[in-house]
């Protein structure tokens, strides 16, 4: 698998991603990888700027977005957020991936936050943050095969669910 910039290349398959999240009622978990109404073209920019932190609203911050790609087909979503502000730090953190609903549960998400891991081991970021909600076995799993140490849990000022934080320290090779 690898993590690619968004691309015409795989407009299709991306279009197949989110017409197989909106069928798995859970479109709202791909997050910044998605618009409703937004045409492709205007998505891919919009993702472009925020990587360069323009044109982002206020409660946002500059990131970027990456496809996983397995077999020339996306089978999942991945947004690094490149610095965390009191909304990101609080609910976000560094890191939200989303996969295929028929791709779970085969180690998409595992293997995407091990690259971007690596990908932050260029970056100046000494440590990521990452949530994910009490309930979400799945993803507590794979932020603890990646090494995420668990923090706490806190209430989500969103929802009536509990947060759970957890941390994971980058270690920066040398170049």
């Amino acid at each position: 698998m690898k993590l690619v910039n968004p691309t015409p290349k795989y407009k299709e398959s991306y279009l197949q991603l989110v017409n197989a999240a909106k069928q798995d009622g859970d479109i709202h978990e791909m997050g910044n990888a998605y618009r409703e109404n937004e045409s492709f073209d205007a998505m891919i920019n919009r993702l472009q700027d925020r990587a360069r932190g323009k044109n982002i609203a206020n409660r946002d911050v500059p990131s970027s977005m990456k496809w996983m790609i397995e077999n020339n087909e996306v089978v999942g979503t991945i947004d690094l957020r490149h610095i965390l502000n009191q909304n990101y730090f609080e609910r976000l953190g560094h890191v939200a991936y989303y996969v295929h609903p028929m791709k779970r549960n085969k180690g998409y998400a595992s293997e995407a936050l091990h690259l971007a891991i690596a990908w932050y081991q260029k970056r100046p970021v000494n440590k990521i943050l990452i949530t994910c909600y009490s309930d979400n076995i799945a993803s507590a799993k794979v932020i603890l095969n990646n090494g995420g140490i668990f923090e706490k849990s806190v209430p989500d000022s969103r929802s009536s669910k509990m947060i759970n934080r957890y941390w994971i320290t980058i270690n920066h090779t040398e170049n």
